[in-house]
């Protein structure tokens, strides 16, 4: 008999089956030790794993678990580093989302769409397309596997948030099961008559549950905003000098409101990019530039464009920033693109737009990325500040990285910074981590088989991964200290400490209102 079975007792198992049946609960150890694992590294094994068809099964089964006292973590797509769904407490059930996947409406006429938050945002995005309509914010670069309700628990930017913030701002409607089994309707979920069109009549309870990382109930259903892209797209690339002047320049065309999509790379993150490109993977691409550009010929144009500029284009030790923007037409299209350019003058230059365009032709991308391109280990660690704090907060990191520079010699740990504007609200810096290491059963699983045949193989390399432990805490702690806000909080970021008393206070009351026994993803938020 299985260890975890005996953990959480027989009778507890027997309960499950009969609630969800046989196929919906799984205790077979290899499947339960790739669930103890995220992208970063590995937690408690959890002792059951459930996979409700709908919200009505789940509420079954948190009933059942209450009596046992038993630990629930919920899981959606799996893509978190800051241990988002790791058990800490052995004996725990998990929750696996990803059956409760189906859209449920799609009203293009009064511009919402109600979908199930184990759907990934691949799968909504390609629902909505022959609708003409997609979501402001529209995933993740993840998004091939993260989930709705991952990214609606832990936060989450990148395409769309250029113009329309986090995912928080598109989402309108939410149904939660709380610990004990009750299912809230919050937002425009709430109210017993018409559509749920709209977010928020009264207090705003919805908003409670968003970026609550699993702590306070598990999202089963919930309603966005739509909206009809824009047609005509713009893609543009500049490289600057220094950090300063990046900063600044993405800084204006944010406030400026014209792009959808504003990243950018420092000389780090830079040089791992054009080591892991080549012109074999921008010939992939070309297909897909041909598909998004509207006409075969302007296609094949734009798709040559692509090959011929490979990965020399950008100057060795610049900043780079990549923009994608969207208008009515051809002409509103060039006067946001001639504002962008306008602003980049001042201190960068132009150079090839092959980075965004490939990156909007193929936006739910592999998710090889999550090794580096010698196949070493890779995780990240972030903060958003104002616009105008960008280029402080990036000398503070260089500042922890400078602290820590024999180690990371000794180890061989390399970095750079993903940088990103988040709406009109602020700068989003990430910096990155590659070392040496041996892979998780999660890159084996996860990644493409093809892609890992191709690299080498690390042994497991305790001491450097000890060293970027340290150093990504220094980080996190530096974000905080420079009041810096982070998504993903998980159980990693000093989320507690960076609370004032009265907020924290808050929170911890609301915790025990809805989790009296602390068993909803303990740790999460800092809470227990």
């Amino acid at each position: 008999m299985d260890a975890g079975l005996v953990t959480v007792g027989n009778g507890l198992i027997a309960d499950l089956v009969q609630v969800l049946g046989r196929e919906r609960v799984v205790t077979d150890p290899g499947e339960l030790a790739f669930h103890s694992e995220d992208v970063y590294r590995r937690g408690e094994m959890p002792a059951a794993l459930i996979r409700p068809a709908d919200t009505e099964q789940l509420s079954a089964a948190l009933k059942a678990i209450a009596a046992s006292g038993v630990a629930v973590v919920p899981r959606g797509g799996g893509m978190s580093y800051t241990d988002g769904y790791l058990p800490t407490r052995a004996g725990s059930v998990m929750v696996d989302m990803l059956s409760m996947n189906r859209v449920v409406t799609i009203d293009a006429e009064d511009c919402y769409v109600t979908v199930e938050c184990g759907a990934t945002w691949k799968q909504l995005f390609d629902a909505l397309a022959p609708h003409g309509v997609r979501t402001p914010y529209y995933g993740p670069l993840s998004g091939l596997r993260s989930s709705i309700g991952g990214a609606l628990s832990q936060g989450s930017i990148f395409l769309g948030s250029g113009r329309y913030g986090a995912v928080a701002e598109s989402v309108i409607g939410l149904d939660v099961v709380l610990i004990d089994g009750t299912v809230l309707q919050l937002g425009s979920h709430a109210s017993r008559n018409g559509e749920p069109f709209f977010r928020q009549v009264g207090p705003d309870m919805l908003g409670m549950f968003l970026s609550d990382c699993g702590a306070l109930g598990i999202k089963t259903r919930a309603t966005f905003r739509l909206i009809r892209p824009q047609t005509e797209s713009r893609y543009l690339s500049f490289t600057f000098r220094s950090h300063r002047e990046l900063f600044t320049a993405m800084a204006e065309v944010a406030r400026s409101e014209v792009v959808s999509e504003q990243f950018a790379f420092d000389p780090g993150l830079q040089a791992v990019r054009m080591k892991r490109a080549s012109l074999t993977e921008d010939a992939k691409a070309l297909g897909k530039v041909v598909q998004n550009s509207g006409s075969l010929l302007k296609g094949l144009k734009e798709g040559a464009k692509v090959v011929l500029a490979g990965r020399g284009f950008m100057e060795q030790g610049t900043f780079s920033v990549h923009v994608s923007l969207d208008g009515r037409d051809a002409a509103d299209a060039d006067a946001k693109a001639a504002i962008v350019r306008r602003v980049m003058a001042a201190g960068g230059t132009e150079v090839e737009n092959t980075v965004p365009k490939v990156m909007r032709a193929n936006p739910f991308a592999e998710l090889n990325s999550m090794l580096g391109p010698g196949g070493e280990r890779w995780v990240p660690v972030h903060g958003t500040v104002p616009f105008s704090q960008a280029g402080r907060m990036y000398e503070v990191c260089e500042a922890v990285f400078a602290r820590h520079a024999a180690v990371m010699q000794q180890f061989d740990i390399d970095r750079g910074y993903l940088c990103a504007t988040v709406g009109g609200a602020g700068t989003l810096l990430e910096p990155v981590m590659y070392w040496p290491d041996a892979r998780l059963n999660f890159h084996e699983t996860v990644l493409d088989a093809g892609y890992l045949d191709k690299l080498p193989r690390f042994s497991a390399n305790p001491a450097a991964a000890a060293a970027v432990a340290q150093i990504r805490g220094d980080l996190a702690t530096a974000f905080m200290e420079e009041g810096a806000v982070s998504f993903q909080i998980g159980k990693f970021y000093r989320y507690q400490q960076s609370l004032q008393p009265s907020a924290a206070g808050f929170l911890a009351n609301l915790k025990r209102l809805v989790d009296p026994q602390g068993r909803m993803n303990p740790g999460s938020l800092g809470l227990g």
